[in-house]
């Protein structure tokens, strides 16, 4: 759950309610319907997300819940003591699960993206809330940007992130 969270700037809410329906393999494209504006976002999938989301759509009907429960087989309601576990067992302090969203922003703002287009890809309503993650950077450096954090965000949700993920899937 953790590499699909910063692989999407998904809130948890658009996390735990996502249904198979609004993952489209064929255009690698998630549709979050269910957003605090009320107004539908489309994020593209990375290999990573793609990758996190197949197993879990597979034979599952399109209103079927993407997320489930190992224990009871139904969607969660809330994974805030998965996730304090796993922190803890990762030894990390003092991360929410917002941070993962932040997290994304970040990444955005690293890679050359403008206020605007992270505005619409993480569903802001204000422009100004996507201005933090906006970063100044020298003319002609942005390109190097982006293929340098493209490379780091394709490993982050893939390698050390299993731990993570096994345990706020417990």
């Amino acid at each position: 759950m953790i590499p699909f969270a910063i692989g999407t700037g998904a809130r948890k809410s658009e996390q735990l309610t996502l249904k198979v329906r609004q993952c489209d393999f064929f255009r690698n494209l998630i549709i979050f319907d269910k957003t605090k504006s009320n107004k539908p976002r489309l994020v593209e999938m990375n290999s990573e997300v793609r990758e996190i989301l197949m197993p879990l759509c597979k034979g599952k009907r399109p209103d079927d819940y993407v997320w489930l429960s190992p224990k009871t087989g139904k969607p969660f309601d809330d994974i805030k003591k998965a996730f304090v576990s796993a922190c803890e067992d990762a030894e990390i302090e003092g991360l929410v699960w917002h941070d993962l969203r932040a997290t994304y922003g970040t990444r955005l703002g690293e890679a050359g993206f403008n206020a605007y287009d992270i505005a619409k890809l993480m569903g802001h309503a204000n422009i100004a809330t996507s201005q933090r993650y906006v970063r100044n950077l020298p003319v002609g450096a942005g390109e190097a940007v982006m293929l340098k954090n493209q490379r780091r965000h394709n490993t982050v949700t893939s390698e050390d992130s299993g731990t993570l993920m096994v345990a706020v899937n417990s």
